[in-house]
């Protein structure tokens, strides 16, 4: 019963990610997106998008991946993906605590599993980690800047170049995706939702 307890506990405590506001708003403006909306849209995008992946990629384990990897932020909350490096080191540091708090609550072998998982998208070495970087990267871009989307008024200094700057490490591996970021922020320029 311990295990069945510890596993419902963790449940719950996921929950929590339900409540953790990002700094991307939803496609519509209307308000800010939450971190599961986050997830569940990822996950959708790895099935929806799956052929653009490299190929022998396990689409599945992509899943698995975008599911997990973003559990931390009940704890360690989300950051905007423009966070000067400095930012990003300490939201590491945080995350890294957080995967290790969060899944500690899992019986071993699960919390072995789980954890070894969030390692592997943090680590970005096999094909899935990539891809699911890919998306993970995508996803704020069409949502903000993508057709009939309002863009970035929060965030004026996200300009074409520092778009293009930020999304092009994780994009350039998976050519179609790039392009469509690459198209993406033209577009925005042109209807001036993205400073040029």
């Amino acid at each position: 019963m311990f295990r069945l307890e510890a596993q419902v506990e963790f449940l719950l405590t996921c929950d929590r990610l339900k409540a953790v506001t990002r700094t991307t708003l939803l496609h519509s403006g209307e308000r800010a997106e939450n971190s599961a909306e986050h997830s569940w849209h990822l996950a959708l995008m790895a099935l929806t998008l799956g052929e653009y992946a490299l190929p022998g990629t396990n689409l599945s384990r992509v899943v698995e991946l975008l599911i997990l990897h973003d559990l931390v932020e009940v704890h360690a909350g989300d950051v905007h993906f423009d966070q000067s490096e400095a930012g990003q080191e300490q939201q590491a540091r945080r995350e890294a605590e957080a995967a290790a708090w969060l899944f500690g609550q899992l019986p071993p072998d699960q919390r072995d599993i789980f954890g070894a998982a969030w390692q592997e998208f943090e680590a970005r070495q096999s094909p899935e980690a990539r891809f699911a970087r890919a998306l993970h990267t995508l996803l704020p871009m069409l949502l903000t800047w993508g057709p009939g989307a309002v863009g970035s008024a929060a965030h004026p200094e996200l300009t074409f170049q520092r778009v293009q700057a930020l999304k092009q490490p994780a994009l350039a591996e998976f050519p179609e995706l790039w392009e469509l970021v690459r198209q993406t922020a033209a577009r925005a320029v042109t209807e001036g939702i993205m400073p040029g």
